[in-house]
């Protein structure tokens, strides 16, 4: 259900830009309910009866630019599972995955979440204390545009989202690597070829022995910046004598290829 405006707008009306403010929903014993006054809408949102609003701001026109820090910080408490988030942000989130080249059935659903503080997808792998986290802004005017939570000291920044031993495949982003993921999970199920998102294009020492002993197969971007990425990486892994394929596709990325194209490219080694 949906909150009525009358409920709330009034009170999102009366905050600057970018502030929230918890406030009583009707006549309920305690404020519960959670306005926002956004770049480009009003919305509100109700923790004791889980109803939502928002109202664009149809004459006005703002692009502010939000610059969070970007260091690694805790996964918000507040995080949803996406299926709780509110129809209008399932839309966004679902409009963003598919301009990207990832509609529903690319990313398990088990894996998508929500925060609506900072209004970003949330990727999370692990539970408890090991929960690491990737978001991703809804927002065009947020910088910058992914950023990591949880846990990650001491750890290699890199995302795998599919396991395996003897091949693996990078890509230089979590979207792209999903979309890979799929293709073999489509055309070769019972492969044991891995699949890692670098999460750039520069590697460090605390990823090197992450893929120690396999075939590296780069899947990174078909751009000046894939094609440096892949050099580099040749460059620093011939220490370990495997090699270091370059399987970058000749424009775009992969995510912005389909599932057939990603399987063919990939099919000596499935």
């Amino acid at each position: 259900m949906s909150l009525h405006r009358d409920e709330w707008l009034r009170e999102a009306q009366r905050l600057s830009i970018g502030q929230k403010k918890r406030v009583r929903h009707n006549a309920e014993s305690s404020a519960a309910m959670d306005v926002y006054n956004n770049d480009d809408s009003w919305s509100a949102f109700c923790h004791r009866c889980h109803e939502a609003g928002r109202v664009m701001k149809v004459h006005q026109s703002i692009m502010r630019r939000v610059q969070e820090p970007d260091r690694v910080t805790p996964v918000p408490a507040t995080v949803i599972r996406f299926a709780d988030a509110t129809q209008y942000e399932q839309n966004r989130m679902w409009s963003l995955l598919i301009q990207k080249g990832c509609p529903p059935g690319v990313i398990p659903t088990e894996l998508l979440w929500y925060e609506r503080s900072v209004n970003r997808l949330m990727l999370l792998h692990g539970s408890g204390p090991d929960t690491q986290a990737l978001g991703r802004a809804l927002d065009s005017w947020r910088a910058p545009k992914w950023l990591p939570y949880g846990a990650w000291f001491g750890k290699p920044m890199v995302w795998q989202t599919r396991a395996g031993a003897g091949v693996t495949v990078l890509a230089e982003d979590a979207l792209s690597s999903y979309k890979v993921a799929k293709a073999i999970e489509l055309y070769a199920p019972g492969s044991s070829v891995r699949v890692i998102a670098t999460l750039g294009t520069r590697i460090t020492e605390a990823f090197l022995p992450y893929v120690a002993g396999d075939t590296i197969l780069c899947m990174y971007d078909g751009d000046k910046a894939g094609l440096d990425g892949f050099l580099a990486m040749r460059q620093r892994l011939r220490v370990w004598g495997k090699p270091v394929l370059d399987l970058r596709p000749p424009v775009g990325d992969p995510k912005n290829n389909d599932l057939a194209t990603l399987a063919e490219r990939l099919e000596r080694w499935l």
